[in-house]
């Protein structure tokens, strides 16, 4: 018996219509949530390369329009005050862009105070919330007319606005404005859960913008400053130059006339004379060692000094400087002494200024030694080096003092120990440039009433 067609009751069609549109509604979600996902990256994409807040603004703005059909976006954002609002951004679905003109650049310069009640914007900054209306003026006051709130309007044919607050924690962004060419309640589930992501996208884009902005400009003035800087510190070491060589002759002169004076070359003096030109002979002296030092100093950080190399022995030079300086120390009852040199090699150096250093070091030793203390030269071959040492038994130096030692005008104010009057803060600074354009290296090791070791080292010529 053939078997009869089996047929669903009435009800089958309307199920049918209810799936389609189920299925409808879930593929235009889809849709939305594609369309989201891609705004979204877009806006990330926007974000690493921000380089202005305003730059970025009007990129995610039209990209908005472009991605997700809004029918015009507005963006303002505040000023670094954080108190008045200004429109960076605007892009719509189609038209011209000129109807914008007063929004962009108000005539008479107007801004959207933060501070006041009935502007949008304002409001949904103010109570942190979003809000909408019907009407673009809302938006747009106190910068345009009714009727140029109304060419807006008709431009992008926006039906309705909705203002979201742009925050990023307690700082405030500025205000995004969406234009929509339906009513609110049109929008679908997907589109409202679209535009709550969207905000914080664009604040983290925004702030990020305003932050590479506020480095820019703060690098520019470091920059702009640190130029100065170096101009002022040219122009000082110009001067401490042409000044020194200005002063010197001067002093020389007077020195040489002093000394003719004390040595009798004109005619007998009291004693009182002598003892008063005495002081100006010695304060001259200590002046012009000034007036050398600065000039070193001027002449190594303008890279003008030359190291001329030739053959060194470093223990007849020790011996030189001992017997050069054996007067003052006697003068100061310090003993001054060499140690036993063995066989030394010959080292490439400019003779001039290790002799330079090694006086500025025994004289400095001189300077902090008591009485009765003493000073040792001496010097030995170690890991293809010749390391020379100049040890004391003054009054040391703390631990916490010693960086400030080689650095120029170096002088240990706070420390234990006083410094002499008559000591500039150069000469240690002068010895470490001159042992390191040697190639070789200067250190210290000292305590307090222990007395110091000063130690410099030089390579050894190569056969």
């Amino acid at each position: 018996m053939p078997t009869s067609p089996v047929f669903v009751g009435s009800s089958e069609p309307n199920e049918l219509t209810r799936v389609n549109e189920e299925m409808y509604k879930q593929n235009l979600e889809l849709a939305i949530r594609n369309k989201t996902l891609n705004v979204l990256h877009i806006v990330s994409t926007i974000t690493i390369n921000a380089t202005g807040a305003i730059e970025v603004s009007q990129k995610i703005a039209d990209a908005i329009v472009t991605e997700l059909k809004f029918a015009s976006v507005f963006i303002a954002l505040s000023d670094t005050s954080g108190k008045e609002l200004r429109f960076t951004a605007v892009a719509q679905a189609a038209g011209s862009n000129d109807v914008y003109e007063p929004l962009l650049h108000p005539s008479d310069n107007r801004t959207i105070a933060l501070t006041d009640r009935g502007n949008l914007m304002t409001d949904a900054i103010l109570d942190r919330e979003r809000k909408i209306s019907g009407n673009f003026l809302d938006v747009a006051t106190p910068l345009v007319t009714q009727e140029a709130a109304d060419k807006i309007e008709n431009a992008t044919h926006t039906e309705m606005i909705i203002t979201y607050p742009l925050f990023l924690g307690p700082k405030t962004l500025g205000a995004l404005t969406l234009g929509l060419a339906k009513k609110i309640d049109d929008l679908s589930r997907g589109e409202k859960e679209t535009l709550d992501e969207l905000i914080g996208a664009v604040s983290i884009a925004i702030n990020r913008a305003q932050l590479i902005e506020d480095i820019k400009s703060a690098n520019d003035k470091l920059t702009t400053a640190n130029n100065q800087l170096e101009l002022m510190d040219k122009l000082k070491d110009e001067f401490v130059s042409v000044a020194s060589h200005e002063l010197r002759t001067p002093m020389t002169a007077i020195k040489s006339y002093t000394w003719m004076v004390l040595n009798g070359k004109a005619g007998s003096l009291e004693p009182k004379a002598t003892e008063y030109l005495n002081r100006v002979y010695i304060s001259t002296e200590r002046l012009i060692h000034l007036i050398n030092e600065m000039l070193d100093v001027s002449r190594i950080e303008s890279g003008r000094v030359t190291i001329k190399k030739t053959p060194l022995e470093m223990a007849k030079l020790l011996l030189d400087v001992q017997k050069e300086l054996r007067g003052r120390a006697t003068e100061c009852s310090i003993s001054l002494t060499v140690e036993e040199v063995g066989s030394i090699p010959v080292v490439q150096a400019d003779s001039e200024r290790i002799h330079q250093v090694l006086e500025n070091l025994v004289g400095n030793s001189l300077k902090f030694t008591p009485k009765g203390g003493s000073i040792t030269m001496g010097v030995r071959k170690t890991d293809g080096f010749l390391e020379t040492h100049v040890t004391d038994t003054g009054r040391g130096i703390g631990a916490e003092q010693i960086p400030l030692l080689f650095k120029k005008f170096g002088r240990l104010e706070h420390s234990l120990v006083a410094m002499p009057e008559n000591s500039t803060g150069l000469g240690l600074f002068i010895c470490k440039q001159y042992v390191e354009l040697h190639g070789g290296t200067i250190r210290v090791q000292s305590e307090p009433d222990k007395g110091s070791t000063f130690t410099f080292t030089l390579p050894i010529s190569q056969p």
